[in-house]
């Protein structure tokens, strides 16, 4: 077993074709977007890459980052060397390697399958959060029947209560290179509360602007005079869209920001051809839970975050 501060590019290829074999598997994919682009990011005392080779060949990854006292992994085994002690000598290296002053380890299980629980359960991990994926498909969607002035152009019209904002707010899409810390500004209040996405940095904002479906046009802010209020970052990938990230600014929270900057996204998304349309929200997050389930969005898959105290 290796461990490396930073991979390759020929690692990398070898655990992305590994991750590839477990999602025709187990029909979902092993790593979150956090660890996949972690996957080629520089050198971190806050990032280990723990590696099982076979020949040329990955069959195990584990992926692990340090947040304050506590850890954050991602791991997976290849199929075809699965139940034969691979995945808890993985996860032995991994607790062996963190410090003593982390006090708990949290690793996510995508899908919620009964071996994951009880390979977790088995290892002293519970079940401590839940992360819902919603989808539906934008057929038959009820839109507004009208949209704020100034946008929505070739966005669809329908029987719905018109789409409003508040006077002096106005909608546009996202300048790339000058909004980027107005966005961390307020994604880091949206989400003070939230473990992953509230740490943001203008790092983690530069790779996804990087990447290949990136749409500036797709990021839509609202600001009034004193500055950013909110967002709905839109994703294409395969002909799926995704609400990739919703955020209002406490500031402007319980004005309906957040309806319409939802129904403004999703617009986006369908002037633009897609017809399915996913999202991700955490299922104790009630309200958001809530709002997308009254907009005809159906659970589709369970993600698990297990937790275990080490010290």
């Amino acid at each position: 077993m290796a461990q490396h501060a930073s991979l390759p590019g020929r690692d990398v290829h070898r655990i992305v074709t590994m991750a590839h074999r477990c999602e025709e598997a187990d029909g979902v994919a092993p790593f979150n977007e956090q660890t996949t682009l972690g996957l080629s990011r520089e050198p971190s005392p806050s990032r280990m890459h723990f590696l099982v080779r076979q020949e040329e060949s990955v069959i195990a990854y584990a992926g692990v980052e340090t947040v304050g006292d506590g850890a954050e992994a991602e791991l997976a085994v290849d199929p075809a060397h699965r139940r034969q002690g691979v995945g808890s000598a993985l996860l032995a290296e991994v607790t062996d390697w963190l410090e003593t002053e982390i006090t708990q380890l949290r690793v996510w299980a995508h899908g919620d399958r009964p071996h994951a629980e009880a390979f977790a359960a088995a290892r002293g991990f519970a079940r401590d959060r839940g992360l819902f994926q919603f989808s539906r498909d934008l057929d038959g969607f009820a839109w507004p029947s009208a949209w704020p002035e100034g946008i929505g152009r070739n966005w669809p019209i329908g029987e719905a209560p018109p789409a409003h904002v508040a006077e002096g707010v106005r909608l546009r899409p996202f300048r790339v290179g000058r909004d980027e810390a107005e966005w961390l500004r307020v994604n880091a209040a949206a989400f003070a509360s939230h473990p992953e996405q509230g740490r943001w940095t203008a790092a983690d904002l530069a790779a996804r602007e990087d990447e290949t479906w990136f749409d500036p046009d797709g990021l839509l802010v609202a600001e009034d005079e004193d500055g950013m209020l909110g967002f709905h970052w839109t994703k294409v990938e395969d002909g799926v869209g995704e609400v990739y990230v919703l955020g209002v600014d406490p500031r402007a929270q319980g004005t309906g920001l957040g309806r319409t900057l939802t129904l403004a996204g999703l617009a986006h998304l369908a002037a633009h051809g897609i017809r399915q349309v996913d999202l991700y929200a955490d299922e104790s997050n009630t309200k958001a839970v809530k709002l997308y389930r009254s907009q005809g969005f159906d659970i589709v898959r369970t993600d698990v975050q297990w937790t275990k105290r080490l010290r």
